[in-house]
């Protein structure tokens, strides 16, 4: 659009200085607009914003939206186009960019008729094609015949190692990567970007940290800004609020530009954690003052810092920059802004008519994502989440749980983790044990659920049921707290089961030894399974 705009100005511009070359001198008149100089003036206000200039040229010019305009019909392809192999690459391209999966048979069958030989660019395009739809075992055929017949390259291994890690097969994909290096090839950091993308999104956090080690200190690769802002962004789903600070100094060692998602990363790293929440905020006060540009998931990290220190005043600010940039908000951002009025009615000594004021905000908040049909299940424990930090018991019950039937959504773990919460609060401890039966019946608990059952069955001294919490402790891999350990670990005329069943724990904080429970109560020794 940019250069249509631009070469009617320059026709027009040049018409006008052949006119002015002949025309004889005089005396100067107003100037009387014509049709086509009101066009070009009205062409050239477009242009002339420089947002608008940078906008046109990369929306014209990203390579998926020039796929994305192609007529992919062999008839049409082919009338302007040469029939040769690499029209036919540039094809398969266009029809993985608009997800026209049917047309690679069709593709195929057409080389196969007309005699094409197919080549390792084209055998790439039809392991990305059935690579992104799902189609491994298409893929990995494609990929071996490539191999077989023209020999391991370092493209080739990239390509398959993407399929695998788009597919989330990463096991596979560190076995082709291993098979690139003893053909003897060097990876680059696309290539271990990619690899560690992969194990982050299966959650396999220490495979990412090695893999980043390997690339820096064997392969001697500098990291560039997508990795390094990948692995501050791992450092928020572990919340390593100082591991992220340590990799946003060693980028700015390298003089790395900040990009938007380098400080979205820094900003979720940093927020993930309550005690570095204020950091955080700091750091979004920073990117709007370098005039670094924000979207939607800059406003999403800065609201879930809002929301760990209670922090109102920003959020609004926040929201106000969030219009002011036309950034249209989604469902986790409406979710977002309502944890923020459960971390602000989570501050201590908080007047009532406050906590009043920031429920209604919260309510507006929903209705206006309800009316946009934004409403998800973690908008919904949210609300729970909030009438459990005001202490609103017969609000949740009354109003918030009813809307799981009414919007039809399923209640989790994470929802009754706010019930079991707050009837412990209120010490409705029978309702609690009844609540737990239930969930346990259908779903694992939670590790705040399973803590407040074992500080019910405590209270109320009930050994089997303090014995039910600890073994749930062990099925979902999690010790108790040392507060638990040590209030159990002190007591007297402690039954031996649960003795047996705290040894098995390998949190020593506050238990008594063997031969001080012996003595104490005056029984053998307990057996510890190996």
């Amino acid at each position: 659009m940019f250069i249509i705009h631009t070469k009617l100005i320059a026709q027009f511009a040049k018409k006008q200085a052949l006119k002015s070359m002949f025309a004889p001198i005089q005396k100067s008149q107003p100037i009387k607009e014509s049709e086509e100089f009101k066009e070009v003036k009205k062409l050239f206000s477009k242009i002339n914003d420089e947002d608008n200039i940078k906008q046109s040229i990369l929306e014209s010019y990203q390579p998926q939206h020039i796929l994305k305009q192609i007529d992919t019909n062999l008839t049409n392809y082919f009338r302007k186009r040469a029939v040769d192999i690499k029209s036919i690459n540039f094809l398969l391209q266009a029809v993985v960019a608009q997800n026209k999966f049917d047309q690679i048979d069709e593709i195929q069958q057409f080389m196969d008729n007309l005699k094409i030989k197919p080549n390792q660019q084209t055998y790439m395009c039809l392991i990305n094609a059935y690579g992104k739809f799902r189609n491994v075992h298409k893929a990995e055929a494609c990929y071996h015949i490539a191999q077989k017949q023209f020999g391991s390259s370092l493209h080739l291994y990239n390509t398959l190692i993407n399929v695998y890690c788009k597919n989330l097969q990463s096991e596979n994909a560190l076995r082709i990567f291993n098979d690139l290096k003893r053909d003897g090839f060097e990876p680059d950091i696309p290539i271990y970007t990619t690899l560690i993308n992969s194990f982050y999104r299966v959650k396999q956090w220490k495979k990412c940290w090695d893999l980043f080690d390997e690339a820096r200190l064997e392969s001697h690769l500098k990291p560039d800004e997508n990795l390094i802002g990948l692995m501050i962004e791992i450092c928020a789903d572990t919340h390593e609020a100082e591991k992220a600070i340590q990799l946003y100094d060693q980028m700015n060692d390298m003089e790395f530009r900040d990009t938007t998602y380098i400080y979205n990363s820094i900003i979720k790293a940093l927020g993930s954690r309550k005690d570095y929440a204020e950091k955080a905020l700091e750091f979004y006060r920073k990117m709007i003052l370098t005039s670094v540009q924000i979207d939607s998931d800059t406003i999403v990290c800065t609201l879930k810092a809002c929301s760990q220190c209670g922090d109102v005043k920003i959020a609004h600010e926040v929201i106000k920059l969030m219009k002011q940039y036309q950034i249209t908000p989604n469902k986790y951002i409406y979710t977002q802004i309502i944890r923020v009025y459960i971390g602000a009615c989570s501050l201590p000594n908080l007047d009532g008519k406050i906590v009043e004021e920031y429920i209604k905000d919260a309510w507006k908040i929903f209705n206006e994502a309800a009316s946009k049909q934004m409403i998800s299940q973690r908008t919904l424990n949210s609300m729970c989440e909030l009438m459990v930090a005001a202490n609103r018991l017969p609000d949740l019950e009354g109003q918030v749980l009813p809307l799981f039937d009414q919007y039809q959504i399923q209640k989790d773990q994470f929802t009754y983790e706010q019930i079991i919460k707050i009837l412990f609060n209120e010490k409705r401890l029978l309702d609690l044990y009844r609540i737990f039966d239930t969930v346990t019946t259908t779903m694992k608990p939670t590790f705040q659920s399973v803590s407040n059952y074992l500080d019910t069955a405590i209270l109320l001294a009930d050994e089997e049921k303090v014995i039910d919490a600890l073994e749930w402790f062990k099925k979902i891999d999690r010790q108790p707290k040392y507060k638990q350990i040590k209030q159990l670990g002190t007591m007297k005329n402690l039954p031996l089961r649960i003795h047996a069943l705290l040894n098995e724990y390998d949190a020593k904080f506050g238990k008594v030894s063997d031969s001080v429970y012996r003595m104490e109560n005056n029984q053998r020794s307990a057996v510890k399974n190996v």
